[in-house]
């Protein structure tokens, strides 16, 4: 069977057309959680006939021999892997082979909690679930795709939403789905038995959780506000903002960034064409063009490179995250 998007297997397991062997594989924990909740739902195991593994931990003969037993008042089985991606080769293997000889009897899920790579897909597992089972990639959805996603939720809850409400709401709230979810759910609450959501029912139901938001970082890093960029992250740090978080947004506001600039070289697109190709918000955005005018391409290419950098050091050293963040601002500022 192709590999599945999200939608397609939550249509599916709802219908009732479950398989014997899954593979979950991406890093958007929030998709992955929905999944297996859906999953669970419709396997209905119940927790006698339940059983998690550990990839890294587990012997293939101890999972197979778990997916064999027989249920106890149940019809299926609920055999979860985590950390399926850490397995051994040589026990990946054989797990491959009991998969091609699939049972009604067992649900065999393997969390691929890591980003797919193409040696991956060509993998002996990958190809006896695919064949046998199907593979479910849960990847960070892009930034023009949260509206729509926004949008489905709301339409979920028996709601409609304008445009510029969407846009607001994935501003206050990020990219992260979970953040967005809590965020929807509050939003909802608020309009009680209201059908549309409007621009002024998120601002009222937003109410800024932090005293400093991701916001204002994108628009001080655009406009080359050093002091600004800095006291944000200072102030964001200090409320218990995770470092990485802060980073998707730095990412996001030079990605965009990078995108304009590059749409502008090529001459044959109007600022228009990048407003919508940008979903640039007429409140948020207004200054953009004008910061823009302050980087070239050579410039945010460099700043790309020191994200990287910056990504692998908030991951792998010792540094204070502060001193991180300074340096790549910094670095910033003395861009012509």
């Amino acid at each position: 069977m192709p590999y599945m998007k999200p939608p397609e297997f939550l249509a599916t397991t709802r219908a009732g057309n479950l398989l014997s062997a899954y593979i979950f594989a991406g890093d958007e924990s929030y998709l992955v959680e929905e999944a297996m909740d859906t999953l669970d739902k419709a396997v209905d195991a119940g927790s006698l006939n339940r059983e998690v593994f550990f990839g890294n931990e587990t012997p293939a003969a101890e999972i197979m021999l778990a997916a064999q037993t027989l249920p106890f008042l149940s019809q299926k089985r609920m055999i979860i892997v985590k950390d399926a991606h850490r397995m051994k080769a040589a026990e990946a293997a054989k797990l491959a082979e009991f998969i091609k000889a699939p049972a009604d009897s067992y649900c065999l899920v393997l969390l691929w909690q890591e980003k797919l790579r193409r040696e991956d897909k060509s993998a002996a597992l990958f190809s006896a679930v695919d064949k046998h089972g199907a593979i479910v990639e849960f990847r960070t959805l892009y930034d023009r795709e949260l509206p729509a996603w926004v949008m489905q939720r709301i339409k979920s809850h028996g709601k409609k939403i304008s445009p510029e409400a969407v846009q607001y709401l994935i501003s206050e709230s990020g990219a992260g789905l979970l953040d967005l979810e809590n965020e929807i759910e509050k939003l909802v609450l608020f309009c009680g038995k209201a059908e549309a959501i409007t621009l002024k029912d998120v601002e009222s139901s937003s109410g800024h959780t932090r005293l400093v938001n991701l916001n204002q970082l994108s628009e001080a890093l655009e406009g080359k506000k050093t002091g600004n960029a800095l006291a944000v992250v200072e102030q964001l740090l200090n409320e218990g903002e995770v470092p990485l978080r802060i980073l998707a947004t730095t990412h996001r506001t030079i990605r965009r960034l990078l995108t304009a600039r590059c749409m502008m070289d090529e001459e044959k697109y109007s600022a228009d064409d990048i407003k919508k190709e940008l979903r640039l918000h007429p409140y948020f955005d207004r200054s953009f063009f004008s910061h823009l005018a302050r980087y070239s391409t050579a410039d945010l290419k460099k700043a790309m490179q020191a994200l990287l950098a910056a990504d692998i050091e908030l991951k792998s050293s010792a540094k204070p995250e502060r001193y991180v963040f300074e340096e790549f601002i910094f670095s910033l500022a003395g861009m012509k």
